[in-house]
């Protein structure tokens, strides 16, 4: 049937045009309800309506503009998206609330579905003359909603959702309507979160349409909107003329990034056109935008362009998005080009946790001002009745709306996550922050998702079945192992070495078979998705699947028969790949080893710590032999280039009560080079073999290789220490950094903090699907592989979970190829593998980020609880970055980095007297100096009292005294004050090589000097009582001694001349 569909739409000059569709209605679409009783088609990839639940939802616009929050909330299901709300937002403009919507469809967990009503024949309706669109659109849903009834033989309650006043008259009786606090007084009275929101939101939307009838007061009275604008805030230029100037190359667009160690700056990128990044300075030139968003920048006159600080700010996190900053650093010598953001092309607004600032409930009144725990956010105007509740809690904000009016957004409470600086709390605000999932965050998986799960409990254990096995390569009798940390749960992988008779070795990875038990669009796999990987923090872990799976079923336990998916290679003597079987197996694992036990295998012991002497004869000769294969295979990929690169990694000793009794940076031993060479062996087969089957959707990571801007910093950190980088390519940076290590043989931590710059530097590695790269874009410049994918850890990664289904189609594997006929695959779509990996991305990211959070907030509580106002926490740290107010100081032992300031806020200058006096943390500071920096090198205090500038290089080693900045609204941040300096550089004119002296020498050697001319000047009747050394005395005498040292180094210099 042929019908037609007019609409009005707006032109870019403003003008009117009235635009006619021909439709052509259907008669075949589904219901999409697993409650149908009819002959629907609801088969395909796609979520379904329940056959549980009582009741459908359909919201209209009104429900959608004002309360899309709720419907996003995990609790909502069964929501039946009509296509009459989609064309009214995509007329509207409102992309970003339709994609939300997307989102809200495309997770099969909220059973909720997409119906094209407005081009099927049974609920079709047509405007009648002069009749307004939005009572038209009414009439749609109400139709919509009667067909629903009586195709489901009324089954279920369909509940049409408005917040607008629709007469009886428009209404037919037998719909259920109802606005959005009705349903949710009906269906959930006692969800908290649910409730709050639904009266927060209510007062978001009287508080627009306030503002918006002022607006037209204004106008009525032809002022000007702008008379009420913030100083220095003005209107947004319209989309139209914004597309043009960034085509026409006038403006320059990009994603807004703020400085957390310097939040008065903010950047965008400028691209390849201007080749440096775009500084935006001040809330004025920032002009509303907040971190994050996608802003439109136009550049202010050369005039105006500046270099860009590099200061430490004094409340900012030590937690730093460390590449972006490395990046940024790295550029600011140089004079930026400056900007300010006229336009927004797209709000990334989320939630944001936030503490109410200190004394709100003094105040009085419901608006009140929250601060945001990530500092880069701005402050927001929240409205609350009873602030008591809420007073000293960390919050769940969110951001509505910042007029130009205000010099904050508006925003509303979600809800509270508990008094503030209590852990769980803390972990809590950490998971909002970086976007984990209310259900990863709570630990917990549905019922439905449960339901999907193999049993295996004590009565009734998880066997194998016989069936299965008869598929896959019985490997039970090889002997197999795992090499893990202690008490490791989660076993993705294990290691088995063979010698065969002909000479030949048979080596195999072998790693749990996820994809077996998690079959694709199940609730388990949307679930997992969604989560992208498991997040390890500092105390805890939050799994991407479910316990029965990561720690039981699938996890490669020993003395039990285990599903895998194994890699075996056969190699000849020399360790030569000669061919590479993939399938699935069977196994059953020897022993889970530790790498400490498979360690002192290596180091000559017979029998390891921990193990039966009978297993150790047995599992000693594999690791050996396995050890020997492997350093080959690394060998051979160290040659063509691949790096050794640095990270700093610890781990908490704790009590039961969250004491934390040490810190342990993690050892190095060769065992984890090797295990990790296995895994990576493993990931470049699979990749070349999926990228072989599927050359246009083969799930891929690459690494893309830097661009030489971003080695300035380290280059000119190893000059210094007088070694010199190429970076021309990978091999040359491996030569470079090995020249390093060998060179800094006495000092360790220089070498390691120099690779640590090196990986700082790097572009970070990420997901792609092959299909939307060029091949030589695949190429993994880290580990110098030219295919390279994720599939070793399918238990905690859902990038391997894809590489596993897309492994296991290319060798034909049959239950493989019978689940993806069932189910419509969708692995192995270029464009569906592209937006997984985007997710994946993300999630990876954040996931890093929350892990880097956590461990700071250990690093807290451990100076908090090893503090206090008599005893001092003392350690011994490396001078790791210089900034031109201070530096920042690398503790080993605790594996932490903070900030030394040199100069107070104000910016004058602060350097602690103990350096000189030998005195800890006596609070006096040298008087009259001044700072001069020498970036990124060295930094020197200068002052009249002493005879030469006390000089601190880059890798100094330095002693500190660690201590604890406290907050009310942001976490508390671990800084230093300098204590000692272990070498002090005299820097002078003279053509001498000054000795260098530690300070406690100094200060020994002038009390000699004194003591022995005590004795000199000694008269037997006068005793006089001893004095207290002032400031003055001792500055005296430091003068005093510098000159001594340095006459004697000049006659010691001439005497060999």
């Amino acid at each position: 049937m042929r019908t037609e569909r007019a609409f009005y739409k707006k032109t870019k000059n403003d003008s009117i045009i009235k635009l006619v569709r021909e439709q052509y209605l259907r008669t075949d679409i589904p219901c999409l309800s697993k409650a149908c009783p009819s002959t629907c088609n609801n088969e395909g990839p796609h979520g379904f309506l329940s056959a549980t639940t009582d009741h459908y939802i359909i919201p209209d616009n009104s429900v959608i503009m004002r309360y899309l929050e709720i419907l996003e909330q995990e609790e909502i299901t069964g929501i039946i998206l009509s296509q009459t709300v989609t064309i009214n937002l995509q007329q509207h403009d409102k992309t970003r609330t339709y994609r939300k919507l997307r989102q809200i469809i495309n997770d099969s967990r909220r059973n909720s579905v997409m119906f094209y009503n407005e081009i099927f024949e049974n609920t079709k309706v047509l405007r009648k003359p002069h009749e307004p669109s939005s009572k038209r659109d009414w009439r749609a849903l109400c139709q919509l909603a009667l067909w629903y009834d009586n195709h489901l033989n009324h089954q279920k309650k369909i509940i049409l959702l408005s917040e607008l006043p629709h007469s009886e008259i428009d209404t037919p009786t037998q719909i259920i309507r109802m606005n959005t606090k009705q349903y949710l007084d009906l269906y959930y009275p006692h969800n908290l979160l649910l409730q709050n929101l639904v009266h927060v939101l209510a007062d978001v939307v009287l508080d627009e349409e306030e503002e918006y009838s002022n607006k037209i007061k204004l106008t009525s009275k032809h002022t000007k909107s702008h008379h009420d604008a913030v100083s220095g805030y003005t209107e947004y230029k319209s989309i139209e003329e914004l597309e043009v100037g960034i085509k026409s190359n006038r403006y320059f667009s990009g994603t807004l990034r703020c400085r957390k160690d310097s939040r008065d700056q903010a950047y965008v990128h400028g691209g390849g056109q201007l080749g440096k990044d775009i500084l935006i300075i001040g809330n004025e030139n920032r002009n509303r935008a907040v971190h994050g968003d996608i802003v439109v920048v136009d550049l202010l006159s050369e005039n105006n362009w500046t270099t860009a600080t590099n200061e430490i700010a004094f409340n900012s996190s030590n937690a730093e998005d460390e590449f972006e900053e490395d990046r940024f650093i790295s550029t600011t010598a140089s004079n930026q080009p400056t900007g300010r953001v006229i336009g927004i092309l797209n709000r990334n607004w989320r939630s944001y946790v936030a503490t109410l600032q200190e004394g709100s409930s003094e105040q009085g009144g419901s608006i009140h001002l929250a601060i945001p725990l990530d500092p880069v956010i701005p402050k927001l105007r929240i409205r609350y009745q009873d602030v008591k509740l809420i007073e000293d809690q960390r919050i769940v904000v969110r951001i509505d709306n910042w007029p130009i009016s205000s010099q904050y957004p508006n925003g509303h409470f979600v809800r509270s996550l508990g008094p503030i600086h209590q852990l769980d709390t803390e972990i809590s605000a950490i998971l909002v922050e970086h976007s984990i999932s209310v259900s990863q965050a709570s630990q917990g998986f549905s019922q439905v998702s449960l339901n999907e799960m193999p049993i295996d409990t004590p009565e009734n254990p998880w066997k194998p079945n016989e069936d299965e096995v008869k598929n896959r390569r019985d490997l039970r009798d090889l002997t197999v192992f795992s090499i893990d940390p202690p008490n490791c749960q989660d076993i993705d992988d294990a290691l088995s070495i063979k010698e065969l008779e002909d000479g030949k070795i048979e080596l195999g990875v072998h790693i749990a078979d996820v994809s077996y038990f998690v079959k694709e669009n199940y609730v388990t796999d949307v679930e997992a998705r969604s989560r992208g990987t498991t997040v390890y923090l500092a105390d805890r872990r939050f799994d991407m699947l479910p316990s029965v799976l990561s720690e039981k079923v699938c996890s490669l336990r020993h003395k039990v028969d285990r599903y895998s998916v194994s890699v075996i290679w056969t190699m000849d003597k020399n360790y030569n790949i000669l061919n590479t079987w993939f399938g699935r197996s069977i196994i059953r694992s020897s022993c889970e080893m530790e790498y400490e036990q498979a360690q002192q295998f290596l180091d000559g012991k017979q029998v390891a710590t921990g193990l039966d002497p009978s297993l150790c004869k047995k599992l000693k000769p594999s690791v050996i032999k396995l050890a020997q294969v492997l350093r080959v295979i690394r060998d051979k990929r160290l040659a063509k280039g691949a790096l050794e690169l640095e990270g700093s990694e610890i781990k908490f000793k704790m009590t039961d009560q969250h004491e934390i009794t040490d810190i342990i940076p993690k050892d190095s031993m060769e065992i984890h080079g090797l295990v990790a060479e296995a895994m990576i062996l493993a990931n470049a087969s699979v990749g070349k073999r999926i990228y072989d089957g599927y050359k246009d959707a083969a799930i891929l990571r690459h690494h893309p290789p830097p661009n030489q801007g971003q080695f300035e910093r380290l280059v000119k950190a190893a000059k210094s220490r007088g070694f010199s980088v190429d970076f021309s390519s990978n091999k040359t940076l491996a030569e470079s950094l090995k020249e390093i290590t060998i060179g800094c043989k006495d000092d360790p931590e220089i070498a390691k903090l120099l690779r640590t710059m090196a990986t700082i530097a790097m572009n970070e590695a990420g997901y792609i699907s092959s299909g939307h790269y060029p091949i030589n874009e695949y190429y993994h410049y880290g580990l110098a592989l030219e295919f390279y994918t994720h599939f070793t850890s399918p238990i905690r990664r859902y990038a391997d979970v894809v590489a596993h289904r897309q492994l296991l189609m290319c060798v034909e594997d049959p239950i493989a190829v019978q689940d993806t006929n069932l189910r419509e695959s969708i692995m192995f779509k270029d464009g569906t593998i592209s937006a997984i990996c985007d997710n994946l991305n993300l999630k990876s990211r954040e996931s890093k980020f929350a892990q880097r959070d956590s461990t700071e907030l250990f690093q807290s509580l451990y100076v908090l609880q090893h503090t206090s106002d008599e005893v001092q926490l003392i350690e011994r740290g490396v001078i790791s970055e210089i900034r031109s107010n201070g530096f920042y100081v690398f503790v080993p032992r605790l594996g932490l980095k903070g900030p030394v300031y040199l100069k107070e806020k104000d910016g004058n200058p602060s350097v602690p007297l103990s350096l000189i006096s030998g005195k800890q943390d006596d609070g006096e500071t040298i008087p009259n100096c001044t700072i001069e920096v020498n970036m990124p090198t060295d930094i020197s205090v200068l002052s009249a009292n002493l005879p030469h500038p006390i000089q601190f290089n880059l890798f100094d080693n330095v002693r500190v005294s660690l201590k604890l900045r406290k907050s009310h609204a942001h976490r508390h941040m671990v800084y230093m004050t300098l204590v000692d300096l272990e070498h002090v550089d005299v820097v002078g004119k003279k053509p001498a090589n000054p000795v260098r002296m530690t300070n406690k020498d100094m200060i020994h050697a002038i009390e000699e000097e004194e003591a022995v001319k005590s004795e000199t000047n000694k008269k037997p009747s006068s005793r006089k009582k001893k004095k207290q050394t002032s400031m003055s005395e001792i500055l005296e005498k430091f003068s005093r001694m510098s000159v001594i040292e340095t006459r004697s180094t000049v006659d010691k210099s001439l005497q060999k001349q």
